[in-house]
């Protein structure tokens, strides 16, 4: 990834909590000689029992053609993307800018294992799990409800893997470069539009800032 040391970023729960908030990753590894991506939603353990770094879960069609290079357990890469946002001159509270993007995103390199019976299925219960819990107070959804052929029919055809983390790189670009003066701007301006992820854009730029700020300055 290439990321200047002001937006880089070695945080390791910084880079998880990236992970878990949009764990809908882009694996990307090469298959015939090419490169080759494919979109699937991950589940991320940490813990030291699972290595320095964590791991990723995740399952894939059968007959996807990255299967057999996650059997042969070579390097792949997941790429997950964060809240991103265009920046338009007109953001600034002074002149002579021009547009840019503010993005972060984390990048995950490892070689993957694939799972056994029993880690696929306890794959697939985690990640229903994770998602349904940003559902709650709604009661969850759980694989129980569905008719066990049903279950055994889909399993037949996916393929589960385990990618426990060797390297993560993380960027978060959320205009580090600019004055006080033009980053208090930028977050009133987020702050007053009707978006729904405005809101969230103004509070990064604020976090990823908040040393250029005393603490009675007023963002909000």
């Amino acid at each position: 990834m290439y990321a200047p040391p002001l937006y880089r970023s070695d945080d390791l729960d910084r880079q998880h909590k990236l992970i878990e908030a949009h764990r809908f990753g882009l694996l990307t590894a090469v298959v015939d000689g090419r490169p080759h991506g494919t979109h699937i939603p991950f589940v991320l353990d940490r813990g030291p029992e699972h290595g320095p770094r964590g791991r990723l879960r995740a399952h894939l069609a059968k007959v996807n053609p990255v299967v057999p290079v996650l059997a042969e357990g070579a390097e792949v890469m997941v790429a997950f993307l964060g809240p991103h946002t265009y920046i338009c001159p007109d953001d600034y509270a002074t002149e002579e800018h021009f547009p840019t993007w503010l993005y972060s995103a984390a990048h995950v390199y490892g070689r993957a294992r694939l799972l056994d019976d029993e880690g696929q299925l306890g794959q697939i219960d985690d990640l229903i799990a994770a998602e349904e819990a940003r559902r709650l107070p709604k009661k969850p959804w759980t694989l129980d409800r569905v008719p066990r052929e049903l279950v055994e029919e889909f399993r037949t055809k996916i393929v589960a893997f385990e990618l426990p983390v060797d390297h993560i790189d993380g960027i978060f670009k959320y205009s580090q470069n600019k004055s006080a003066e033009d980053i208090g701007a930028q977050i009133a301006g987020f702050r007053s539009r009707p978006f729904d992820a405005s809101a969230q854009i103004a509070d990064l730029i604020h976090a990823h800032n908040a040393d250029k700020f005393t603490p009675d300055s007023s963002t909000r």
